[in-house]
């Protein structure tokens, strides 16, 4: 079953048009990884999904339900505000930048979503935030502040955050982005992991390793467009579009 899935996606910004019909679907325990050069509409895309960005047309879909549906910058139809924001609860998000209190230690960080959104008890909320602090690596660090964190430690806590939330869908845009070098490796491996749990996933990434790794499925867009689109080993081994081989010959 698709758990999200995007029929003829436009956006546009005045007359300059950033995405073009996309059209894509994620299964459930899926990993797809959307690729390609800047400018391409990777990030608009994927923050047009849970409505970081407004959609000028198309259809998204969530557990097969229509969620949303413009045209010509005009809502057709919407799901119920109830279910609106209960379906958006459902895509968890992790940024490029890591957008922590810089007053509240890692584990108050992720403790307020489920107090204040979900009402959960303070003890409850503790319990849980404890243990996902404990899988992305960080239990000794829950009373420390941001500051006291490397970016890699901060964008763990970020992940456990979005992971309080016990959402169906994890969407990355460019987690690493942010990183210095040494550092993106420890927050690919919480990635790797949350993959190998069967967590559906989208990531916009600049890391072909990962991609080619982890991904069940490979997205390239260039231009706005999907350009090209399948499973790793066709997309990195061989690819059919030339603009695709022309991206991968300078990244790789």
């Amino acid at each position: 079953m698709a758990l999200l899935r995007t029929e003829k996606v436009c956006k546009r910004f005045g007359t300059l048009e950033v995405l073009k019909n996309i059209d894509m679907s994620v299964e459930q325990g899926e990993v797809v990884c959307i690729i390609g050069p800047s400018g391409a509409g990777k990030s608009t895309f994927l923050r047009s999904m849970n409505q970081l960005e407004t959609i000028t047309s198309g259809k998204i879909f969530l557990d097969e339900e229509l969620f949303l549906h413009r045209e010509n910058n005009v809502t057709i139809s919407r799901v119920e505000q109830a279910e609106y924001k209960r379906l958006l609860l459902e895509m968890g998000m992790v940024f490029q930048a890591f957008n922590l209190f810089p007053h509240k230690t890692a584990l108050e960080n992720i403790m307020l979503a489920p107090i204040n959104v979900k009402k959960m008890s303070k003890a409850d909320a503790e319990e849980l935030c404890r243990g996902l602090l404990d899988k992305v690596g960080l239990a000794e660090k829950a009373d420390e502040y941001p500051i006291r964190l490397s970016g890699g430690q901060q964008q763990r806590v970020a992940i456990a955050r979005a992971l309080a939330m016990d959402p169906k869908i994890m969407l990355f845009d460019e987690p690493t982005s942010a990183l210095d070098p040494e550092l993106v490796g420890e927050v690919l491996s919480v990635m790797r992991s949350l993959a190998e749990s069967g967590m559906t996933m989208v990531v916009v990434s600049h890391e072909m390793g990962f991609a080619r790794e982890v991904a069940n499925h490979v997205i390239f867009m260039c231009d706005g467009l999907i350009a090209e689109e399948g499973p790793p080993s066709m997309i990195f081994s061989a690819p059919e579009n030339p603009r695709t081989r022309q991206f991968l010959n300078s990244v790789l």
